[in-house]
């Protein structure tokens, strides 16, 4: 079966003949490249297969791929990571205790929280197996840091402000009634006097 234009060819898309055995299937290749020309270039003259860009990942003197990176995991038994994960346990209960109003144990746990964080963090790096020391510790580090720095900040303001109203707080502790805490608005600020009207 021809294509249409008399040439002899066969139409690739027609089906085949009643009469013809079954093949399996099998991939189109292209048609070879004109002439002897072995040097890998298609027929505009242009490389098959394109060299690698200066940016290309592994791309260095050449291509040649670079080993991945060793993927730090946790260790029980290294008490630096120990200390790390203790940190940042410690500075969300430190967090937890600040929302719920249990102040100073809130002060405790932040302060754990600082020290295990520090410690971890001051703790030399381990050796990996291509020579560069990695520190898994470091993220469960800084977030100890980070929750038990919030932690003790707060603690520390709040605490602030009730000996800076002392005044005030010394009124309302000592009021036996709603009636005679409102009496002790003029003595301390309105957020404080909020704060307290809302506990």
């Amino acid at each position: 079966m021809s294509s249409g234009d008399n040439t002899g060819e066969r139409n690739p898309f027609a089906p085949p003949p009643e009469d013809a055995p079954d093949q399996p299937w099998q991939p189109r290749t292209p048609p070879p490249p004109s002439g002897d020309d072995s040097s890998g270039t298609d027929e505009d003259g242009r490389p098959l297969v394109p060299p690698p860009h200066p940016w290309s990942p592994g791309h260095q003197s050449g291509w040649q791929p670079q080993p991945p990176a060793p993927q730090p995991k946790f260790d029980p038994n290294d008490p630096v990571q120990r200390r790390a994960r203790y940190a940042l346990s410690s500075g969300m209960a430190g967090l937890f205790c600040l929302v719920t109003g249990i102040a100073y144990v809130s002060l405790l746990f932040g302060a754990l929280a600082l020290y295990w964080g520090v410690s971890a963090l001051r703790s030399p790096a381990a050796p990996a197996a291509g020579g560069q020391p990695v520190r898994p510790q470091t993220p469960a580090a800084i977030g100890g840091l980070v929750t038990g720095g919030v932690a003790v900040m707060c603690v520390l303001g709040f605490l602030g402000i009730n000996a800076y109203y002392s005044d005030y707080v010394t009124c309302v502790s000592d009021a036996l009634t709603a009636e005679a805490q409102q009496g002790c608005s003029d003595l301390g600020p309105k957020f404080l006097v909020d704060l307290y009207n809302q506990n």
